[in-house]
């Protein structure tokens, strides 16, 4: 099978490894074109691999050189061909929005960790990486095809989109918040918005670069000791995200 090497251009993507491959049949079976498994596979994942795709209806074909041609690590046994959709959020849902991200892992990171505490919808606003790239797919451990991403230009174009109404709660995110965390009530439908450096305890009150204005925001810190002057892009992504389910602290 001569498959091309992932670009961005391709509408599809990969889904790379076991775990990645299943949540593809999984979440999106329909979007799943062909399955290929490499002979080193171990038995028992090679069973539950085979399994999945055929509940899913999905064609599975052992092809060696095709797998070890496309594969970055050589503990990756399988791979999923994956067509790539259009998305776009739900109005009525939590959103999480990142500005500028820049690094496939700590999106996919992110990803992960939003799944996993409920949140669909994730919008990307000029992101400097390919949302359907076989790195983010990677590093979300396939939980990519669990939510809708959905990109904008600018911050301008998203809120023009789901804040129209004013019955969006936007909460920034920001070492120099004003509220902390634990003692925010989070308001649904709200968007937690996560961005560069220009997002600085200013921001809220000031238009944003591209024009856009968070005069509504909501400004929010993450409680930490002094001896880390940030945190990284998944982690508070993560922290955020699991705070924003739960009632504040009494």
């Amino acid at each position: 099978m001569n498959l091309p090497p992932y670009k961005a251009e391709l509408d599809f993507t990969y889904a790379f490894g076991r775990f990645a491959v299943i949540e593809a049949l999984t979440r999106r079976p329909e979007d799943v074109t062909t399955v290929l498994w490499h002979g080193a596979m171990p038995p028992a994942h090679q069973a539950a691999l085979a399994a999945a795709a055929a509940a899913a209806g999905v064609p599975m074909h052992r092809n060696d050189a095709t797998v070890g041609r496309l594969r970055r690590k050589g503990n990756v046994h399988c791979l999923a061909q994956v067509r790539k959709r259009p998305e776009v959020l739900a109005p009525e849902t939590d959103h999480v929005l990142l500005m500028a991200p820049s690094h496939p892992g700590n999106v996919g990171t992110a990803i992960r960790s939003l799944v996993a505490f409920g949140f669909e919808d994730l919008a990307l606003v000029n992101p400097q990486l390919d949302p359907w790239g076989a790195y983010v797919v990677r590093a979300s451990v396939g939980l990519r095809f669990a939510l809708r991403c959905q990109v904008f230009a600018t911050l301008a174009a998203y809120l023009k989109a789901y804040e129209r109404s004013g019955a969006r709660q936007l909460y920034l995110l920001d070492t120099g918040g004003e509220q902390e965390l634990d003692a925010v009530e989070f308001r649904s439908p709200f968007t937690l918005i996560f961005g560069p450096e220009w997002l600085d305890r200013t921001a809220a009150a000031e238009p944003a670069p591209d024009g856009a204005t968070l005069a509504r925001a909501v400004t929010v810190r993450i409680p930490q000791v002094n001896r880390v002057e940030s945190l990284n892009l998944a982690t508070a992504v993560s922290v955020a995200a699991y705070r924003a389910r739960r009632p504040p602290r009494s």
